[in-house]
């Protein structure tokens, strides 16, 4: 059976667009957050930690004038407690800062990082460089002093350092989906 067709009346209408494809947007990778996060937590052990260094400047002082002049020579200087307790000031309010741009996808945020490792462990082996040990001359085996040793292995274990937290913070670049901007 057959519709009649009426030849009066007129269709109107228009051609529907033409599709488009949206890609789904996936989450960012949930490394980033995570390396954002602990840098933020090593930023405020840092930072903790300096309370430590500033401290030790006043139980050396008590020890010197409880226990005498002798022991102040096997001590080190207040200069170098409070050098290295300024430095984990600075360089843990950098920690927190760039640990906050990495955990929103920001990518300065590892930038900032890395610059943070390299100005501490600089500025850590230059006071450890500059710092006269109280036990200096002391020889150890083989002729060595414990100054030379104490300086060389700071270097080395410096170096090593700022790879492997070089290394670490730069992770999240290695995959497809970092998610920082």
């Amino acid at each position: 059976m057959e519709t009649p067709v009426d030849s009066n009346v007129i269709l109107q209408g228009a051609t529907s667009p033409t599709p488009v494809l949206v890609p789904l947007e996936e989450e960012p990778h949930v490394i980033t957050k995570i390396i954002g996060i602990s840098l933020m937590c090593v930023g405020g052990m840092g930072m903790v930690g300096s309370l430590f260094s500033f401290g030790t400047i006043g139980l050396n002082s008590w020890l010197s004038s409880t226990m005498g002049p002798e022991v102040e020579e096997a001590l080190l200087p207040s200069s170098y407690y409070a050098a290295t307790g300024l430095i984990a000031i600075v360089s843990g309010a950098i920690f927190l800062y760039s640990g906050y741009q990495i955990q929103t996808y920001q990518k300065k945020g590892i930038w900032i990082a890395l610059g943070g490792i390299l100005f501490s462990n600089i500025a850590n082996v230059g006071i450890t460089l500059s710092v006269e040990f109280p036990q200096g001359s002391t020889e150890i085996y083989g002729g060595v002093d414990v100054q030379l040793f104490t300086q060389a292995t700071t270097a080395l274990g410096s170096l090593c350092g700022m790879v492997f937290c070089g290394v670490i913070t730069i992770l999240p670049l290695f995959f497809a989906n970092h998610g920082l901007r």
